[in-house]
């Protein structure tokens, strides 16, 4: 992949044509963002040493958005200054991708192009159909959640409830819907989307949604 920029503590990167063949770019662009994550823990065991402060407490995590699709790709400015970068809404939408981590409790959302272009090298499951701030249609997000083939059995089993609860959601089933997202988290208490859908339930039932509802929820916040 190509880093494009840094922003603030933001890493901005791209993988397509000329740099990787076409096709390719979602696998590697989601194996990149799997290993980001795998090295996580190592960079919080020395990030103390590497800043001199052995004796500081320090805490960070790592949110991870990636889109796939169509993008303007070249030098981009003015006589001025000019810069080698991607713009366009899939652009946007990776940056809504990141943010919407922190809804969610995740730490890598993928759309559902990325999802289903890098199947063959990584496993994912559907998370939610949200429109992002900016969105007019709602889209399908996913989580990746590890390599192709290597799930434990209990990601397996995560996943399958987690699948079941979304779908009992979608079809108005709240009681359906609460057992299995329940089921998820007696697997792994801090699921993130599982809390997430339990309190969208509660809210849910207090003020249903109107006859037409798709299934879809809106992200306002960028």
């Amino acid at each position: 992949g190509i880093i494009d920029k840094y922003i603030g503590d933001a890493i901005m990167a791209y993988w397509g044509p000329p740099f990787n063949r076409d096709g390719e770019q979602t696998g590697l662009a989601s194996l990149a963002a799997l290993d980001m994550v795998a090295r996580l823990e190592s960079l919080r065991s020395s990030f103390p040493e590497l800043l001199g402060m052995r004796s500081a407490p320090i805490s960070f995590d790592l949110r991870i958005g990636v889109a796939t699709g169509e993008a303007i790709v070249g030098s981009i400015g003015s006589e001025h200054m000019m810069n080698y970068t991607v713009v366009g809404d899939t652009a946007n939408f990776a940056a809504r991708l990141e943010s919407a981590n922190k809804n969610y409790g995740t730490r890598i959302l993928v759309s559902e192009a990325t999802a289903l272009g890098a199947a063959d090298v990584v496993e994912a499951r559907e998370i939610d159909l949200v429109a992002m701030a900016g969105q007019g249609e709602p889209e399908r997000i996913y989580e990746l959640i590890g390599r192709k083939d290597q799930l434990t059995d209990a990601q397996r089993e995560l996943r399958a409830h987690f699948a079941a609860g979304l779908a009992a959601y979608r079809a108005r089933s709240w009681d359906e819907a609460r057992r299995a997202f329940s089921q998820a988290l007696a697997i792994s208490p801090e699921d993130g989307p599982s809390l997430t859908f339990l309190g969208r339930i509660d809210a849910l039932v207090a003020a249903p949604p109107p006859q037409d509802w798709d299934g879809s929820w809106r992200l306002d916040q960028k």
